[in-house]
């Protein structure tokens, strides 16, 4: 299946437009139900990362022009709904349909999604057993809604961060600097297929420079605009680091993992079974996803084509493994459907 086909098992569904304000913005989506279902279904939250400004995965066109669409969402919502699961997705602050300004850091985007996992709540066509689902940044947005007292009867952690905000740029910028250091051609490719990269690179010395050895936030950023400015799109992380939000996850949790991502390492999923299963989680199930990237698209064999295809992001262009979304659906299906579910279990959270 390629980025932007449907697989064969998403049929039978019925998308409705949705809307809820929330802070001064109108958020809207779309919430995927089982088509021609009587009575009310069990639902998801649909939670993206990073790179997802849209409802269905993908990153705003306006402000990532030219960036392939991949839907990733989309396919998961449909096979879902074709399964008889409801999801609500929908498009971040000042993106795609959803007003309000955009970028507004962290703490708004936990609130909006709080928001959302409450609209999805009170509709009336959802019913029974509810789930989060958050992928790479909406993993740490799923922690924090827990903390905060929302309690899905189950969690899907997907290319989920365990290290430092500082150890993923870190990796990141390492793994770009190796390519540069590659040679002439390296850094002519660079400069015309990715000139993002060099900017990058100088804003991470800059957050070395201001964090210092120990990597810590200065105690006197507040009074020193420069410096707030710098760690500005960090801080929260910086101060709520990822590896401690995992201890909130009491119920059954999923953590899905391409095995070559070049975003946040394979090593953070084992790292991450390892914190739930320290904080009393006995109800964590891994699945390392072979050949797959951080959107658990299929990646080249080829390195130099890998490389490029991360810093562009046109790997989004590549087909999803034949796992996904398929591993998902399944897990969701055991937890959230009575047929599956057996036993009930109980939600989500605990101190």
């Amino acid at each position: 299946m390629t980025a932007d086909e449907h697989p064969t098992n998403e049929r039978a569904t019925s998308a409705r437009d949705i809307e809820f304000e929330v802070d001064g913005a109108v958020l809207r989506g779309s919430l995927e139900l089982p088509s021609g279902s009587a009575g009310r279904a069990p639902a998801v939250l649909l939670l993206g990362g990073t790179f997802s400004d849209l409802r269905d995965g993908d990153p705003d066109p306006r402000e990532r022009p030219g960036v392939p669409v991949h839907k990733m969402y989309a396919h998961l919502a449909r096979s879902l709904a074709a399964r008889g699961i409801a999801s609500l997705r929908f498009d971040r602050r000042g993106c795609g349909q959803s007003t309000g300004e955009r970028g507004e850091g962290r703490a708004r985007e936990i609130a909006d999604a709080a928001a959302a996992w409450d609209h999805l709540t009170r509709r009336p066509e959802v019913g029974g057993r509810l789930a989060m689902a958050g992928e790479s940044a909406g993993a740490y947005v799923l922690c924090r809604l827990v903390a905060g007292g929302r309690t899905p009867d189950a969690a899907v952690l997907q290319g989920a961060l365990h290290r430092s905000i500082v150890g993923l740029l870190r990796f990141n910028i390492e793994q770009a600097q190796r390519y540069l250091d590659r040679g002439q051609a390296a850094r002519s490719w660079v400069n015309r297929h990715a000139p993002h990269v060099g900017s990058d690179i100088e804003r991470w010395h800059t957050i070395e420079h201001v964090l210092g050895p120990d990597e810590a936030y200065p105690d006197d950023a507040a009074n020193d605009p420069a410096i707030a400015d710098a760690l500005a799109g960090i801080a929260f992380e910086l101060h709520e680091p990822p590896a401690e939000q995992f201890a909130v996850l009491r119920c059954p949790t999923l953590v899905i993992h391409g095995a070559n991502d070049m975003n946040v390492p394979v090593a953070d999923a084992f790292a991450t079974v390892r914190s739930l299963w320290d904080a009393g989680n006995r109800d964590v199930e891994l699945q390392i996803l072979a050949g797959a990237d951080h959107s658990l698209q299929l990646m080249p064999d080829d390195d130099e084509e890998r490389i490029q295809e991360r810093l562009t992001l046109r790997s989004f262009a590549r087909p999803y493994h034949p796992r996904y979304p398929g591993a998902v659906v399944e897990y969701l299906a055991r937890q959230l459907l009575l047929e599956d579910a057996g036993l009930s279990r109980g939600p989500c959270g605990g101190g």
